[in-house]
C-alpha cells in the first residue's frame, strides 16, 4: 500500500503559488526534470571543486518543501565531496539565492555498498550523463508508474559512485480520481512518493513506494 502525504492549500493560496510558479519560471527557475538542472550541476562542479583538492562523489537535487511541494521546482543541487585526507564534506547551491553556495559543511554519510572505505571511492564523471541520457532515465521511470496513478513532479535525483545503483529517483504521484480531498474549507492534495534504481547501462528499476 502506498503512503499518503497531504498539502493543504486553501484558495487564495493556490492562486498566489500559481503566480509565484509564472515569476519563478521567468527568473530562470528549473524543474527537477528538466535537463537544464543537470547542466546546472555541471557547471557547479566544474566551477567550484578542483579535481586536486577535491574528488566530488555524489550530487541530488530536490524540489522545495512546503509551498514548492509537487511544482518539481529545483530548491537545491547538493555535492558530496572526498578530500585527500578522506574526509567527507558537502556543499550546496541554491537557485533562490542565485545559486550561491551554502557553507563548505564536514559530513558524515553512510557508506556505500561497493566500497568499504570512502577513499576508495571513484570520482563522478558527471558529465558522463547527457541530457538525451537524463530525459530517457525519466520517461522510462514514468512509464513504470503503477496503472491508476499520475505523475506529478520529480521530488529528488540522485548520482554517487559508491552504491551498487549508481543513479535513483523518486516521483511524487496522485492516485487517479482521489488528488485531493476538502474539509472545513480546506484542500489537501493527496500524493503518493515512489522510488525508482538505475542501473550503469541506464536500466531503470521500479523499487516500490516510500
Amino acid at each position: 500500500m502506498l503512503k499518503k502525504s497531504r498539502i493543504i492549500l486553501l484558495a487564495l493560496v493556490t492562486l498566489v503559488m500559481a503566480s509565484c510558479g509564472d515569476i519563478a519560471s521567468k527568473l530562470g527557475g528549473m524543474k527537477t526534470d528538466s535537463p537544464d538542472v543537470l547542466k546546472k550541476a555541471q557547471e557547479l562542479a566544474k566551477a567550484n571543486f578542483d579535481p586536486a583538492q577535491w574528488k566530488v562523489v555524489s550530487v541530488d537535487w530536490s524540489e522545495g518543501a512546503g509551498q514548492d511541494e509537487l511544482t518539481g521546482e529545483v530548491a537545491s543541487v547538493r555535492f558530496y565531496m572526498i578530500d585527500k585526507d578522506g574526509k567527507a564534506w558537502q556543499q550546496s547551491f541554491h537557485p533562490s539565492l542565485g545559486w550561491k553556495a551554502s557553507d563548505l559543511d564536514d559530513t558524515s554519510f553512510a557508506e556505500g555498498d561497493k566500497y568499504d572505505d570512502p577513499k576508495e571511492y571513484p570520482a563522478l564523471e558527471l558529465d558522463k550523463l547527457d541530457a538525451a541520457k537524463y530525459t530517457k532515465i525519466i520517461e522510462d521511470a514514468k512509464a513504470l508508474i503503477p496503472k491508476g496513478y499520475t505523475y506529478k513532479s520529480m521530488e529528488s535525483f540522485e548520482m554517487n559512485t559508491f552504491d551498487k545503483s549508481p543513479m535513483e529517483l523518486v516521483f511524487n504521484v496522485v492516485e487517479e480520481g482521489k488528488e485531493t480531498v476538502t474539509n472545513a474549507g480546506k484542500t489537501s492534495t493527496v500524493y503518493y512518493q515512489l522510488r525508482y534504481s538505475v542501473s550503469d547501462d541506464g536500466k531503470v528499476k521500479f523499487e516500490g513506494a516510500i
